[in-house]
């Protein structure tokens, strides 16, 4: 997930994309604009046309989730006794 704070006369708003889309959260963490697709880069250069400076702007994981994905478990290759050329063998 990305994430950029902005700040502009003492006010902050926060812009987080992911794979839901883009929402910008007003000083009180209330939904100011929200789309379902990529708009960051759109509504950043609108806030910056406005005054906005940026703070910070960083990837993250997101709420909730672990920053990486968890390790692979030691001999775990996916359903037993399946082989990813016996899919292929079959679709064919």
């Amino acid at each position: 997930m990305r994430e950029t704070i902005l700040e502009k006369a003492g006010d902050r708003r926060v812009m987080r994309t992911d794979d839901a889309g883009t929402v910008l959260l007003d000083a009180t963490d209330h939904v100011a604009a929200e789309h379902g697709t990529d708009m960051h880069d759109v509504l950043l250069a609108e806030l910056q046309d406005e005054g906005w400076e940026v703070a910070a702007d960083r990837d993250r994981a997101p709420p909730g989730r672990p920053a990486k994905p968890p390790p692979q478990v030691a001999g775990d290759s996916g359903a037993p006794g399946l082989k990813a050329t016996e899919n292929d063998a079959v679709s064919s």
